[in-house]
């Protein structure tokens, strides 16, 4: 009998994680690889999955792969239908949104609230099998709080230095610098840039803020309000106001919004029991055991 493996998937604008276990739950290896999020595109999403599946297990057509997934861009469902029915090894493919996954891992399957803050922001509960989700609607027509966002931000702070209508900032002289003090390449480059290349400024904001420069400061700051607003709104949605399901912030910018945020949400905020990863296996796992549970 074909060996049984579980493959799950964390994709995101910026970075995938590829886990395999084995049926047993066994790590067999963990691998980053590239962007996932299929809204923006299918063909790349696909492409970084399996390249770090490969780099994990070069002979996994020879198993009987179940593969749950958590991506970037599910909601749009022409990218879902169209990344679904692409020619892939799985005997099982679920898909899912990577805050979903991520929900699931940080609480091990229970009832609990996450917000990503990483290329893009989304908030994600679950409460007695309700779902709730706010934000996350993608860049640049959402997404505020993001890495993509700030970076779109440090962007604009740069163009209006460079024009008079701003005063000089570290910040600004910094992106400036990071495109050889050339507006013709900036402008090429801010002209065609998608939600992961303005995150990829995003590292330029966190640095000068931590040396003290008020404009990245003051992004942050803004930022951090947007989370603040994405958990007020999750909130609300609860069914039992009563209840304070605990709420865990991930996401690469994550770390340096938190001393921002306002108490309210700092003091219900609890570390991921698990990363979500973890959560996209446990997404196949329990599909798998909900199929065989109507079988009998």
């Amino acid at each position: 009998m074909t060996q049984q493996l579980f493959i799950g998937v964390d994709g995101g604008g910026t970075k995938s994680l590829v886990r395999i276990e084995d049926e047993a739950g066994c790590l067999l290896g963990r691998e980053v690889s590239g962007p996932a999020n299929v809204r923006i595109s299918v063909d790349q999403s696909w492409q970084s999955i399996l390249s770090g599946l490969n780099k994990i297990l070069p002979d996994y057509h020879r198993y009987t792969i179940h593969a749950g997934m958590g991506l970037a861009g599910c909601e749009v469902q022409q990218a879902y239908q169209t990344f679904i029915n692409y020619s892939h090894p799985f005997a099982t493919l679920v898909v899912s949104s990577d805050s979903h996954v991520a929900c699931l891992g940080a609480h091990a399957g229970n009832d609990g609230a996450i917000i990503i803050a990483g290329t893009g922001v989304v908030g994600y509960q679950s409460e007695n099998d309700q779902i709730a989700k706010v934000s996350g609607w993608g860049f640049p027509h959402d997404d505020e709080g993001s890495g993509a966002w700030i970076g779109l931000e440090a962007m604009r702070l740069t163009l209006k230095w460079l024009d008079g209508r701003a005063a000089e900032t570290d910040l600004a002289k910094v992106v400036y610098a990071h495109f050889h003090e050339h507006k013709e390449n900036l402008l090429k480059w801010a002209n065609s840039a998608n939600a992961t290349a303005f995150a990829e400024l995003a590292p330029l904001v966190v640095q000068q803020s931590q040396a003290g420069d008020v404009a990245a400061i003051a992004i942050l700051k803004r930022a951090a309000l947007a989370i603040d607003a994405v958990a007020a709104t999750l909130l609300a949605k609860q069914s039992d106001q009563h209840r304070e399901l605990p709420c865990s912030l991930v996401g690469s910018i994550a770390p340096y919004l938190e001393p921002y945020l306002q108490a309210t949400l700092r003091s219900r905020l609890r570390p991921s029991l698990t990363t979500p990863d973890v959560g996209a296996i446990m997404l196949v796992r329990n599909f798998l055991n909900l199929k065989k549970d109507k079988g009998k």
